[in-house]
């Protein structure tokens, strides 16, 4: 979040006109320089017409922060402060994060910076930020600049794992039930199915994450939902630091491959027993549910993937998901999904558009009823 004063708001203002006639100084060479003069002398010229904004009384305390047109990312609010307005953009939707804001505040639209076509040119607005994929930005600016509002914004999706945002993206609950377990599995020790209206709606292989409990085919219970990167509950796992192992073993394609000429195919199995040793204290005493293991095939696992604690999936792996029951008496799972891909979208303040070929919009702040 940042918080910016404008005590200084008049002296940028002056100093954007200097710039600003510095700049077309340049453009113009003198008149007796040699060359024919870019003025054109002849009255009769036509001149491109200035843009037109038309009639528009939208007015709001608040408005969404739309995307791409037509996608609800969050909102702008704007609430009366002394002399000043707060100007809070907030992210609701919970896949973007916001890493660029632009802010005009404007007497009258005209006042807006935009170009001859009546695009808005955020570049000159007097607040152009850069952001660390933030869920909230508050500006102050003064009341008397204007009641009408441009608030500009890049969102991105939330691609890095890490980040404190990640687990917002997740729901915080699913309801699954297991439907195989072990050799009936298919390449995993259980397969499961979530239930819908959730974004982890769907089937899954799952692995067993702690062997202090137990779990079968066919029971169904309610889980809390954890990202792998985010601080998971004190004492439920013994080696929580080497989730960063399990996130890089998960996504090597192990099973099915050639451990050694002698040793032959890993297994799930193998994989299985190599989860066990690097997250909990133990491994079963009667592994009969994880099919075909080797050891020493098990032993490789775990020596290669401790080699890589520091792992973080990017986009085209996936990431660790964790499913922790309600019910304390049933075994904690994972599931992994895929990272996120980059992605960039534009967002504006919903209200009136610019008279240009784009879709920017800007409002106008009227006190709320």
């Amino acid at each position: 979040m940042k918080i910016k004063t404008n005590p200084h708001h008049l002296y940028s203002i002056l100093f954007g006109v200097i710039m600003t006639l510095g700049i077309y100084s340049c453009q113009v060479e003198p008149l007796n320089s040699g060359e024919t003069s870019v003025i054109d002398t002849d009255s009769s010229a036509k001149q491109p017409a200035p843009a037109t904004f038309v009639d528009c009384n939208e007015t709001y305390s608040e408005t969404d922060l739309l995307a791409g047109q037509n996608i609800l990312v969050g909102t702008v609010k704007v609430e009366v402060e002394g002399s000043d307005y707060k100007i809070t953009y907030s992210i609701t939707n919970s896949k973007y994060c916001i890493t660029q804001t632009h802010l005009s505040v404007a007497t009258t639209p005209l006042d807006f910076p935009v170009n001859q076509p009546g695009n808005p040119q955020v570049g000159h607005f007097e607040e152009n930020d850069r952001w660390d994929c933030v869920d909230e930005v508050v500006y102050f600016a003064p009341i008397v600049d204007g009641p009408f509002i441009a608030a500009h914004a890049v969102v991105h999706c939330i691609t890095d794992v890490t980040n404190d945002l990640y687990p917002n993206t997740l729901p915080a609950q699913v309801s699954l039930c297991v439907t195989e377990k072990g050799v009936e599995a298919v390449d995993s020790y259980f397969n499961i199915e979530i239930d819908p209206e959730n974004s982890l709606t769907g089937a899954f292989d799952a692995w067993c994450a702690d062997q202090d409990t137990s779990l079968e085919s066919g029971d169904c219970f309610t889980a809390d939902v954890y990202s792998s990167y985010e601080t998971l509950p004190e004492g439920k796992f013994e080696h929580p630091e080497n989730f960063g192992a399990v996130n890089w073993l998960m996504n090597q394609g192990f099973i099915g491959t050639e451990a050694t000429l002698e040793l032959g195919n890993y297994t799930f199995g193998d994989l299985q027993i190599a989860i066990w040793m690097l997250i909990d204290d133990s491994i079963c005493s009667e592994c009969s549910y994880t099919g075909p293991y080797d050891m020493d095939r098990v032993n490789m696992l775990v020596d290669m993937a401790l080699q890589h604690t520091d792992c973080v999936p990017v986009c085209g792996e996936d990431v660790v998901i964790i499913l922790i029951p309600e019910d304390e008496d049933v075994q904690s799972i994972f599931i992994t999904i895929p990272v996120p891909c980059d992605c960039e979208e534009t967002a504006w303040g919903d209200g009136c558009p610019f008279p240009g070929n784009q879709w920017a919009t800007y409002f106008q702040y009227a006190i709320p009823d």
